[in-house]
């Protein structure tokens, strides 16, 4: 049955936390933040080096639904250092009545911290208000911090799609950290792994190698190249070691960020617990299949539509 295998695939996806979308409603007009993304091919300015369009995918909806007036609004996005940016009508696309793609002209650097509705200029859209942007996803342990920025650009060419991402490494540890490229894989929805490429000189965009030593700090783009255009990333990991690694729930499409990322080391477990842990992973899933199965059994006779999904 349809229903119950989307029911079972939802099931043993990995865990995603639900951060987008995101929405707020001042009692009059709703938004609804899909996701951000930045554009760091702006040239609209003599700093388009140190500068890129932070682009905002929202959608402004009126409560009142048989209220189908044009919302007036103006909109700007503050940062984690509480600097304000503004927008301008060049960079706001509308893809379609009530959604479109808000972008900010900020530093390189900057990191989201929530954007304002201002709809002084709607006769009836009410106060004004913001909406924050979830925190970033980082883990970190007594080797390295690893943060996770989102994603720089995605672009298709012949048939294969390049991805580069924004992270950041610190040496958390005492001694030197010698990090590259070769450190970092994608993997997509089936597990198929990406290796990361190094620095691309040419192009100027990439990681290279680094040593980094205590307390210090870098962030660069990791590129991945050769990636299946139907290939959705949802994992980025970090190994730091032969045996050992940081792995980050991600899915860079859909905006969405695990607020779960999990460290693995296999120099800390023995034999007999990565036994254990893998019995019990089996024993969790056949659980989760068995109800699956008996709210089956209990939902015959009455058809689920897919929005009661």
């Amino acid at each position: 049955m349809r229903w119950l295998a989307l029911a079972l695939f939802m099931i043993l996806l990995p865990g995603i936390a639900q951060d987008y979308p995101l929405q707020m409603s001042n009692g009059v007009v709703n938004c609804t933040i899909f996701g951000s993304f930045k554009d760091p091919g702006f040239t609209g300015t003599a700093y388009s080096d140190s500068y890129s369009v932070l682009v905002v995918d929202a959608r402004l909806t009126r409560l009142n639904e048989s209220d189908n007036e044009p919302i007036h609004a103006t909109y700007s996005l503050t940062d984690g250092n509480d600097r304000v940016f503004q927008t301008s009508d060049q960079n706001i696309k509308e893809l379609q009545p009530g959604r479109r793609l808000i972008g900010f002209v900020v530093p390189k650097e900057t990191i989201a911290k929530s954007l304002t509705i201002d709809l002084s200029l709607d006769k009836r859209g009410g106060e004004q208000f913001s909406i924050r942007f979830p925190k970033l996803v980082n883990i970190s342990n007594a080797n390295v911090t690893l943060l996770y920025y989102g994603v720089l650009r995605s672009s298709v060419y012949s048939n294969r799609k390049t991805i580069e991402l924004d992270v950041a490494i610190t040496n958390n540890g005492t001694q030197k950290l010698v990090l590259d490229a070769n450190n970092f894989t994608l993997k997509d929805q089936w597990g198929w792994r990406y290796e990361s490429k190094e620095y691309d000189s040419y192009g100027k965009k990439g990681m290279s190698e680094k040593v980094l030593v205590q307390n210090e700090t870098i962030r660069s783009g990791l590129i991945f190249n050769s990636v299946s255009p139907l290939s959705r990333p949802v994992e980025l990991v970090y190994r730091y070691s032969n045996n050992s690694y940081l792995t980050m729930n991600i899915d860079l499409e859909a905006g969405l960020i695990s607020a779960n990322p999990k460290e693995v080391c296999n120099e800390c477990e023995s034999p007999e617990e990565a036994a254990s842990n893998l019995a019990g992973s089996i024993k969790a899933t056949k659980a989760r299949l068995a109800k699956v199965k008996k709210l089956n059994s209990t939902s015959e006779s009455v058809p689920k539509g897919r929005d009661e999904l």
